[in-house]
């Protein structure tokens, strides 16, 4: 697969992601101002749920889609009429157990909400058979207008409703109608519809590999849902509200690159699983371009949270500050983490990644319920995240240590110099709250000086990933400008 083709698919994606999470933020600013925190918190309990039911319907037959070197029509069909079937079962389940989830979190107010948005499971699983479809075909550019569709139409209906009060119906509607409208778009673009055909022992080949990325999955969700839980059942919805704002900033960012690099470099990795030393080379760049945004996107983030609460949520939401610094701390290696996992996951290892999901959740739980335990204050949840993400890193890269010859010192040794940068380029920036001037101002001082400071730092320490990313764009540039000349 030629590298220009890799990248441009690589910068396609990314730009999909952040032109949907950016239109999605832009959203989530007005709606924020509109709606309570106690809405957020109410809708954050809903998720877990309606997640947790889509982690169990597709349970990893998407990523066996991709991973398999020759899947065809009739495995689509297959794992199409599982999906069906699995969503009738989850959403009667969840229907069922709607009153009884809204009585333990004294909610009244989440039971139609939830059994309601349980129904998005379908189209959910459907699209997720559509997105592998596109990312094995590397059909990106379909990807974010389907994405940016569904993303302007689900908004101004979210934003219609908050005017008019609606209430937590605002987000209920915003959600589902954006995942009816993507997976509608993407039947459209992709054109493929499921053939009366179904294979038995291919659905057992593809659950050879599906079940244990379920199992990795459902403890992911088990981690970060479990929190969610906790704050809403021992706190309440309007400090979960809070929470889950502050998260949500710093996930814009993350989750977005992560799906950039999830879509690309899986299907990538996939095809060069058998040459290892092809794998560590698209792996290095992989996590060098990554930590090239990665680290100063987070630490850049936490340093003007303050302000750009005050400015883009208002006062009412300052709360959530000191969860939103916590938490971009805490992503900060998350790029680390991705790459990793995708490396393993391409390798068609699901039984490693199996192994090494359920060693560090049990890590991360036991963190969680000291947490628990010691301390009674919302905050003390926050902090567990970050160090649990922080010691996450030795135990995810250590199978790639033997499978690759790229360990956690190799890695280090390749991204040190982006995170010192990144440090200096924070502290400069978290120097400006110091001086008093408008909140606005000040804010686009912050952004535009860390900008600079970061590349004439990144120019300074001589990194060899800032140095191939200029000569990549210039020649992408270049090729671009001849063969418009053609």
């Amino acid at each position: 697969m030629k590298k220009t083709l890799v990248v441009s698919s690589l910068i396609y994606k990314t730009v999909e992601r952040f032109s949907v999470k950016g239109l999605g933020f832009i959203i989530g600013i007005l709606l924020a101002r509109l709606l309570s925190p106690e809405a957020y918190g109410q809708i954050a309990i809903i998720n877990v749920f309606v997640n947790l039911s889509q982690s169990i319907i597709e349970g990893g037959l998407g990523t066996a889609l991709v991973q398999n070197k020759n899947t065809d029509d009739r495995d689509y069909s297959t794992v199409f009429y599982i999906c069906m079937a699995m969503s009738v079962v989850m959403t009667s389940i969840v229907f069922i157990a709607a009153p009884f989830i809204a009585n333990y979190y004294s909610s009244p107010e989440i039971l139609m909400p939830l059994r309601v948005y349980a129904f998005s499971v379908f189209f959910s699983s459907y699209g997720s058979i559509l997105t592998a479809k596109i990312q094995r075909e590397m059909r990106f550019k379909q990807m974010l207008a389907c994405s940016l569709t569904a993303t302007i139409i689900s908004g101004s209906l979210a934003v219609a409703l908050a005017f008019s009060g609606a209430g937590i119906w605002t987000l209920v509607v915003y959600y589902f109608s954006h995942t009816v409208v993507d997976c509608v778009a993407m039947m459209i673009a992709v054109r493929w519809v499921p053939h009366l055909t179904f294979s038995v022992k291919r659905a057992k080949e593809l659950y050879g590999f599906g079940w244990k990325m379920l199992a990795a999955s459902m403890m992911c969700s088990l981690y970060y849902d479990l929190r969610s839980l906790i704050i809403g059942k021992r706190f309440s919805t309007e400090d979960l509200g809070y929470y889950d704002r502050g998260q949500q900033f710093p996930f814009v960012i993350t989750l977005a690159l992560e799906a950039s690099v999830q879509s690309v470099m899986f299907p990538v990795l996939a095809k060069a699983q058998d040459d290892r030393d092809e794998m560590r080379g698209i792996m290095k760049k992989t996590l060098g371009l990554g930590s090239l945004m990665v680290f100063p996107a987070m630490i850049g983030l936490a340093a003007v949270a303050e302000p750009l609460v005050k400015l883009l949520l208002t006062d009412k939401w300052l709360p959530c500050v000191p969860f939103m610094q916590i938490i971009c701390i805490a992503q900060v290696p998350f790029i680390v983490s991705a790459s990793n996992l995708v490396a393993i996951k391409s390798m068609g290892r699901s039984d490693i990644y199996m192994k090494l999901e359920f060693i560090r959740r049990i890590a991360m739980l036991a963190m969680l319920g000291l947490t628990v335990l010691l301390f009674d204050q919302v905050i003390a949840m926050a902090y567990s995240f970050a160090v649990s993400a922080w010691l996450d890193v030795f135990i995810i890269t250590a199978p790639n240590k033997k499978l690759l010859g790229y360990g956690v010192w190799s890695q280090v040794k390749d991204t040190w110099k982006i995170l010192v940068a990144a440090l200096i380029m924070g502290a400069a920036v978290l120097g400006i709250n110091y001086i008093l001037m408008p909140v606005a101002l000040k804010l686009v001082l912050q952004i535009l000086s860390g900008i600079v400071v970061y590349i004439i730092l990144c120019w300074a320490l001589k990194i060899d990933i800032f140095v191939y990313a200029l000569k990549l764009l210039r020649e992408m540039f270049q090729e671009k400008k001849s063969h418009k000349e053609q």
